[in-house]
């Protein structure tokens, strides 16, 4: 792998030596370039997490703190996550404690047990510039515990509408700049990395594991072949659009559904689809249903190719719709009974004047 896409920060614990003896390496190469030692305050609010009334009371902080450090050796306590890409090295507190003080503040919105259930999870994003929003709001709220993301393309600068990253990142993979961005606030967290995107030669391995499967692709061929995977394994399909809000749920993992993506399209289609390498009008209308598009959206689709380059993506619509998307996807992920649907979600719509009458 290329210097240039070194994704996942290097996890040194100096109480095993050779970690010892690798930190000791990086600092005396010169490849730590920045530092950062905040683990007083972390573990002090490790301490309040567990006892809120000791963040106005310092005895019972003390006390707490007593309680938590038992039998813990101070001087090699905790974690170093160096950085190679940037260079930064960051004392950080071991994984279940890190993971505790980090969720806290999703409780109870999100439970502690739900928090634990969900560490054992495995979410599939396929695509990653609408992919990228689900993906970072699934990793904010861990709402799983491993995350499988597949995309072959670069970064280019009409991405950067809709795309987190910075002008430094431009050409790089997208699951390069996804994955830093993720391991940037949360170390632990497992990233799986499907660099040539998917295929039909790797589609099995990616499906296979996942407790539910985002599809974020533009391709016709393997938005098909995501769902025929996923019906043959009882994995449930999330999509977002990126148009008036609307998310789809798909039960594959329910053996009374109807056909694929709410029963619009049959096994024999969806087949078909798959061998299917550009865009019909009987497809697009099969799979998104073209009447119930924006005005705007309708009125650019004859536009791409000659006046647009593609469909048009805002990053409002990026954003709430990746939100939109991690909400399900955790539900799901829990058990939740959430029906096999499509959900329009349209602020456009209840902003205009008409919506106020």
């Amino acid at each position: 792998m290329p210097t240039s896409h070194l994704w996942k920060p290097e996890l040194l614990n100096i109480a095993v030596e050779s970690d010892r003896i690798r930190l000791s390496s990086l600092r005396e190469s010169g490849s730590i370039l920045e530092e950062y030692d905040t683990l007083d305050s972390q573990v002090a609010e490790w301490a309040i997490c567990n006892t809120p009334s000791a963040k106005h009371d310092p005895s019972l902080l003390a006390s707490t703190l007593g309680t938590l450090m038992a039998g813990k050796d101070w001087e090699s306590f905790g974690i170093w996550a160096f950085y190679p890409w940037s260079g930064r090295l960051i004392h950080v507190l071991p994984e279940d404690a890190f993971i505790e003080v980090r969720t806290n503040r999703n409780r109870d919105k999100i439970t502690r047990e739900e928090t634990s259930t969900l560490r054992s999870k495995t979410v599939g994003i396929v695509g990653l510039s609408v992919g990228q929003s689900t993906a970072i709001a699934l990793a904010m709220e861990r709402g799983c515990g491993r995350l499988k993301m597949a995309d072959f393309d670069v970064v280019e600068l009409s991405n950067l509408n809709r795309i987190r990253c910075g002008l430094h990142e431009l050409e790089l993979p997208k699951w390069v700049v996804a994955a830093r961005a993720i391991a940037e606030f949360d170390p632990y967290l497992e990233i799986d990395i499907y660099e040539e995107g998917i295929h039909k030669d790797n589609i099995t391995s990616f499906v296979n594991g996942c407790d539910v499967v985002v599809d974020a692709c533009d391709s016709l061929s393997i938005k098909a072949l995501l769902r025929l995977e996923a019906a043959r394994y009882g994995c449930p399909l999330v999509m977002e659009t990126n148009d008036r809000g609307m998310l789809d749920i798909e039960r594959y993992d329910d053996s009374n559904r109807r056909g694929y993506v709410h029963g619009r399209i049959d096994e024999a289609t969806m087949s078909e689809f798959a061998q299917m390498t550009d865009w019909t009008p009987e497809a697009l209308d099969a799979f998104v249903d073209v009447a119930n598009a924006s005005d705007r959206g309708r009125e650019s689709l004859p536009k791409v190719g000659s006046e647009l380059v593609s469909w048009p993506q805002t990053y409002t619509g990026v954003a709430s719709g990746g939100a939109h998307a991690a909400e399900a996807c955790r539900r799901l992920a829990l058990g939740e009974n959430l029906p096999d649907t499509r959900i329009i979600m349209d602020l456009h719509e209840q902003l205009t004047d008409t919506a106020f009458r």
